[in-house]
């Protein structure tokens, strides 16, 4: 049998899974009534200290966090092509999709840099 027959047997069948626990979910599950107590923050017990406990997060935050997260990803590049300096033809191809991601990334935080992105203040 073809390999790919196996692999989109697997995938409607998880499909089917998953689709059946989200329908049963559905119509066996619990479904609590909101009331006012259960808005409320929780905080241990104690009373709220401020009326909304939610202090707005400023905007720059958002461009730190989406440029942390593209440095992960430039390290796992970095593995990858580290993993395959043996083989001549892979190792060049990672090196030069390493190199293309490493130059938009510098562009990246060159701009989020000129922006003032990085100042907290």
């Amino acid at each position: 049998m073809n390999p790919y027959l196996y692999f989109l047997i697997f995938l409607l069948l998880a499909t089917g899974v998953i689709g059946l626990v989200v329908g049963l979910n559905a119509l066996l599950g619990p479904r609590p009534a909101a009331s006012a107590a259960k808005m409320e923050p929780f905080e241990c017990g104690a009373r709220p200290m401020q009326q909304r406990n939610v202090r707005p997060l400023s905007i720059k935050y958002y461009p730190i966090a989406i440029f942390f997260l593209l440095f992960d990803l430039e390290t796992v590049l970095l593995f990858i092509w580290a993993a395959t300096a043996g083989q001549r033809e892979i190792a060049t191809l990672s090196l030069v999709s390493f190199l293309v991601f490493m130059a938009l990334l510098t562009l990246a935080f060159v701009w989020l840099w000129r922006d003032g992105g990085l100042k907290w203040r």
